[in-house]
């Protein structure tokens, strides 16, 4: 009895250890800016990009993610011009800080429109690994008459535990 009273005790002990770290690392990057995302404690970030330069088609882009479980994440995403064009589309990222650099970790569905202003994905039920932050990526790109215009959008990071 005496033995698994010790051993819980170091199990309970180094859980409490490990915990502690866990949460060292989360509140040390807490606030700061990495590549234009604050790393935050919200649930859900949007991200708007506008265009720095006149584009004559793109109005704006927007990317979303939003925590929905344990985990688990949705990332959606929207492109919009300023009329009907040939071709626009979105395609969102989803990226993981790791060693103070966003890498890609899951690259999203291209949500696709033909002869249309609009397009928009959103995925739901996306996994995570717990301990990093994440942010969304956006491509916004639009295709009029061979005339090509894009931004990128970049959301805040959100801490998964």
């Amino acid at each position: 009895m005496k033995k698994i009273r010790k051993f819980s005790m170091a199990v309970f002990l180094l859980c409490m250890m490990f915990g502690t770290l866990h949460a060292f690392a989360a509140d040390e990057l807490l606030g700061t800016v990495v590549d234009g995302s604050l790393l935050t404690e919200e649930t859900e970030v949007t991200a708007m990009a506008y265009p720095k330069a006149r584009w004559t088609y793109l109005s704006d882009g927007t990317g979303t993610l939003a925590v929905t479980g344990t985990r688990t994440v949705r990332l959606s995403g929207s492109t919009t011009a300023v009329q009907s064009v040939d071709v626009i589309y979105v395609n969102m990222y989803l990226q993981r800080l790791v060693n103070g650099t966003w890498c890609t970790y899951y690259i999203g569905t291209r949500a696709t429109e033909y002869n249309d202003y609009f397009a928009y994905i959103t995925e739901t039920g996306l996994s995570v690994e717990g301990g990093y932050y994440y942010r969304a990526k956006g491509s916004h790109v639009i295709n009029e008459n061979g005339t090509i215009e894009s931004i990128s959008s970049y959301t805040d990071g959100i801490w998964i535990d």
